[in-house]
């Protein structure tokens, strides 16, 4: 008999990621707008994992202090476990109104899901990719260089890299972490680039317009849900 959580790991989910800067959570908000207005009985969801970031890890950040690979796995486990959670009683709901035909003559029947994040390290993509294999992924290909243009731009957001002195020079830190262990073996938290991928996944260019990509997103989507429904 199948389980209720290997039904939610089978469900149509589109994985949009990125270099922090590229515009994902942008394409997401749009993406998920078309995809409400087009998918008919489709109930389609939209989750930025950006939220399951904790207040300590965007401090380190904004001091240009990453993450260690205990604390990643850790912070995986736990964004997984936020996605199940959300897709369970979005599920439940849906079974709700169905029972009961709440708010609609016709009340969605199957649920669809948009999800948001950097997934800078692969590490970070595995655990997530063996929690819900059947995710499509698409890249959001922005430069480096670009990514910082708009992040720097935008109010707010939590990373920003290490502080710069007036030269623009990195002003250096005292290196923290919630692992203690870790502070004598620091390599794999001193640099914080965007692994290469290495799974299937399409690419869209990140400079170009947000309707055209989130377009995009939304083909994939749909070609997933065709898949589930075979």
């Amino acid at each position: 008999m199948t389980s209720n959580v290997e039904n939610r790991t089978s469900l149509p989910i589109v994985v949009v990621f990125g270099r922090p800067g590229s515009g994902k959570t942008t394409i997401l908000e749009k993406a998920l707008e078309m995809a409400n207005q087009e998918l008919g009985e489709f109930d389609c969801m939209g989750l930025d994992l950006d939220v399951c970031v904790p207040q300590w890890m965007k401090d380190n950040f904004s001091k240009g202090i990453y993450p260690t690979l205990q604390e990643r796995i850790e912070f995986a486990d736990s964004a997984c476990a936020y996605v199940d959670s959300c897709l369970s009683k979005r599920t439940n709901n849906i079974d709700h109104n169905i029972d009961h035909n709440i708010g609609c003559e016709k009340p969605s029947t199957k649920l669809s899901t948009i999800i948001s994040f950097s997934f800078v390290n692969n590490d970070l993509r595995d655990t997530f990719r063996k929690r819900f294999p059947h995710a499509v992924w698409l890249l959001i290909d922005t430069n480096e260089k670009e990514a910082m243009r708009r992040i720097n731009a935008r109010e707010g957001h939590f990373y920003k890299g290490k502080p710069k002195d007036g030269a623009g020079n990195p002003l250096s830190e005292e290196l923290k972490t919630t692992d203690k262990d870790s502070l004598t073996n620091v390599a794999d938290n001193s640099d914080w680039k965007f692994d290469s991928v290495d799974f299937p996944h399409f690419v869209l260019d990140g400079t170009a317009p947000v309707n055209e990509n989130s377009q995009r997103v939304l083909e994939a989507l749909c070609d997933a849900v065709t898949t589930i429904q075979c």
